[in-house]
């Protein structure tokens, strides 16, 4: 079976970031362009506790209930 990767952010480290929401634009260091930020579905209902935006055809992580971890480095990660 095949490993899946996590990070994670500590609540001391999220509550330093910048606040966002649904909508905000963010920069995109693929494109050096600016994206908006959407929310996701989870358990088959919409969310925005996590937000990601679109760069291309990739989705990329943008937000954590709220704080903007893109660009930020995680506090763990790894394979399990």
């Amino acid at each position: 079976m095949g490993e899946t990767p996590y990070i994670g952010f500590g609540n001391d480290t999220l509550s330093k970031l910048p606040k966002v929401k649904k909508g905000d634009e963010v920069f995109c260091p693929h494109c050096n362009g600016r994206h908006v930020l959407v929310g996701c579905t989870m358990e088959g209902r919409p969310t925005d506790f996590i937000l990601f935006y679109k760069c291309g055809n990739k989705d990329y992580l943008a937000a954590i209930n709220g704080r903007l971890v893109a660009h930020t480095p995680p506090d763990c990660s790894g394979k399990v």
